[in-house]
């Protein structure tokens, strides 16, 4: 293509692969057996030993014990399959490198000619910029085009904030090919760094987010420019990555991550740190190394479904009493071990974190006699870590611990919605257009049968299939794994909302999430949908059916248990019918088998482990009364057939005007 013509006509990236750019990748490694990243061109890794000399070497520079890097590599690799990649390693595997090594990462990538460097990391360490300054320089010089993440902070960091380097900072962008632009702005570009499915260690995959996984989509942008522009300058390419952006502008629903700065130590250069993945939003973007206490039920999710959350378990701990001290905390809960003993006491437990989770402890409160939910959160706060409390921490009754956190500087959080926020929301009416996007809800016949385990693993699933997925939580640890909106209206409820404004409230949420454009929403509800016994106090089921009616489910799927009475689960899937206008798509049931016990005066469900003959012949039954497909829980091809359902119904001809793809967004 002729440069001159080319510099500000419209480019049909499809066209081009990348072939013959070569592409180096600053950072923690490139694992080159990843099957969704092709051959490795080569390797080489600095670091700076003992003595303060910078050394350089070959043995580990096709290693990642961090992931980043495969991360980074893999999308570049999405985006130009047919680029060379080189992988230059400088971080360690806490993602810190000295400055003095990135330095002389960028020499070697000038020295060796390349023609795009991904630099998904950054430093404010003063004394590196003039340095960083010459070498961009001379990059620039013989025509390298430097590409860097944003500081998530929003502090000027280096190289991204360099006149010489191509800025990227994330925000929510659909497209493979998608970016925005922005000339004026010394962090230029804006490309796709929420929440995507990226190649990690062992040949892995998991969901990251952050301005360090935007990145590398700009540097595949930039090396398909190259290769439709091989006479190009570095002028030339920087005004083609403009003419074919997306409008101009920050593009809607967008954030400005927040990264974790590497820290450097008293007396010691300042190092260089990668940017840790973020939550969705922000909102709890202080959570980078978080400990758990007690881990209860509701903790689980957070070990099973880990790699959808956006931060690091450093710790467990939980009450010698229940039996799991000493014991892996995944393998607890029938998971491949991970590595993680369950201690006793929560300060050994918490000693790596900066976060403190606390779930339920009412009932270890009431056995220990206390308020052991002030005396958790004080530990925490005497070790200067945050808190994110499951229960209530309401500031009339713990507004001493409020005001110490912020005298500290340290977040101290729970699940909940201001009340001021609904009134607003039913003063002004309806915000927005109707929801638009197919509206997924799963709803239950009762408490602890596995609801949010079905969710997060639709979650996963259908974001594997490159389908971007909106979601409305009830549970407490919903904002944990960054949720679009929480609404905890299940165990130990913090709302104060009178049931009849739930419908207009999450018909509200529901919208504000819509404008993002997702091609799902998922909704999960709590407990039963039904009262089981009328007469029962306990079986008040109202808020389950506002609930419904406020999502306004397209379609849904209704989780039973192996012991429900078949009267009862039809009686519910009349009731989701009837009041949610609703369809249901299959049921889905838990491999345990729950059975209820009356111990001095209170009832108790003891769960029991199904064994497959008995999962499968109870799935049978259930398909031959209520004629809808039934499937395991937790079993790798019930969470398939769920989700080949679910695809199927909405794509289906009926729902035409939803048609989605299966294409990577």
């Amino acid at each position: 293509m002729n440069t001159a013509a080319a510099d500000n006509a419209t480019i049909n990236f499809s066209d081009w692969t990348g072939r013959g750019v070569k592409v180096a990748v600053i950072d923690s490694g490139i694992d080159p057996r990843h099957p969704k990243i092709s051959r490795v061109k080569d390797g080489v890794e600095f670091a700076v030993n003992s003595r303060g000399k910078v050394i350089r070497g070959v043995g580990m520079a096709l290693v990642d014990r961090a992931g980043h890097g495969t991360a980074c590599a893999g999308i570049i690799h999405r985006i130009a399959p047919a680029a060379e990649l080189y992988s230059v390693r400088v971080f360690d595997e806490s993602l810190c490198a000295d400055g003095r090594a990135l330095l002389e990462a960028l020499h070697w990538a000038i020295e060796y000619g390349m023609d795009v460097v991904n630099l998904s990391l950054g430093t404010t360490d003063p004394s590196l910029k003039g340095p960083m300054e010459a070498l961009c320089r001379e990059a620039l010089k013989q025509r390298i085009i430097l590409v860097a993440a944003a500081d998530n902070d929003g502090q000027d960091s280096f190289p991204a904030i360099l006149p010489e380097v191509i800025g990227v900072r994330g925000g929510q962008v659909q497209g493979l090919h998608g970016y925005y632009y922005r000339r004026d702005d010394p962090i230029e570009c804006t490309a796709r760094g929420d929440a995507q499915r990226v190649c990690w260690m062992d040949r892995t995959e998991v969901m990251r987010q952050g301005n360090s996984f935007a990145a590398p989509h700009i540097t595949g942008i930039v090396a398909l420019l190259r290769e439709a522009l091989p006479d190009g300058s570095p002028a030339v390419v920087r005004t083609a990555l403009a003419a074919n952006a997306l409008e101009c502008g920050q593009p809607s629903g967008s954030r400005e991550g927040s990264p974790v700065e590497g820290r450097g130590e008293p007396g010691k250069r300042e190092r260089v740190s990668s940017e840790r993945p973020t939550t969705e939003g922000g909102a709890l973007d202080w959570i980078h190394r978080a400990a758990l206490y007690p881990f209860n039920k509701e903790m689980h999710a957070l070990v099973r479904f880990r790699d959808l959350a956006p931060f690091v378990l450093v710790g467990v701990a939980d009450p010698v009493g229940k039996g799991l001290v000493g014991k892996d905390a995944a393998a607890v809960i029938g998971e491949e071990p991970m590595g993680l003993e369950i201690c006793a006491r929560i300060e050994r437990a918490a000693e790596d974190a900066d976060t403190l989770i606390i779930g339920y402890v009412d009932q270890l409160a009431r056995i220990a006699k206390k308020d052991l939910l002030r005396d958790c959160i004080e530990k925490a706060l005497d070790r200067g870590q945050h808190v994110f409390s499951f229960g209530p921490v309401r500031p009339e009754q713990y507004g001493d611990l409020h005001r110490r956190a912020a005298d500290r500087g340290l977040k101290l959080v729970y699940p909940h919605v201001n009340e001021r926020e609904v009134l607003a929301v039913l003063k002004r009416g309806p915000a927005g257009d109707p929801v638009d996007a197919p509206v997924l809800g799963v709803f239950g016949t009762s408490a602890s049968q596995g609801k949010f385990t079905v969710q997060l693993n639709l979650r996963r699933q259908l974001q594997a299939l490159g389908l971007r997925v909106g979601q409305l939580g009830t549970e407490p640890h919903a904002e944990l794994f960054a949720m679009d909106a929480c609404f905890p209206m299940g165990y130990a409820s913090p709302l104060r909302i009178p049931l009849q404004h739930y419908p207009a409230y999450l018909d509200a949420q529901m919208r504000t999430i819509n404008k993002k454009r997702p091609d799902i929403i998922l909704a999960g509800s709590q407990s039963g949908t039904i009262p089981y016994d009328i007469h029962h106090p306990q079986t008040y089921s109202m808020s389950s059916l506002a609930f419904l009616m406020g999502i306004r489910a397209d379609a849904c799927v209704l989780v039973v248990n192996s012991v429900d009475a078949h009267d009862y689960i039809q009686d519910t899937l009349d009731a989701l019918r009837g009041v949610g206008k609703t369809r249901v798509l299959a049921l889905a049931m838990s491999d345990k088998e729950k059975h209820r016990r009356e111990v001095m005066g209170r009832a108790l469900h003891v769960p029991r482990q199904m064994q497959a003959g008995e999962i499968e012949a109870r799935l049978v039954e259930l398909e031959r009364r209520f004629g809808l497909p039934a499937v395991a829980i937790l079993a790798e091809e019930g969470q398939q057939r769920l989700v080949d359902l679910i695809v199927e119904y909405f794509a289906s001809e009926e729902k035409e005007e939803l048609a989605w793809t299966k294409q990577s967004a």
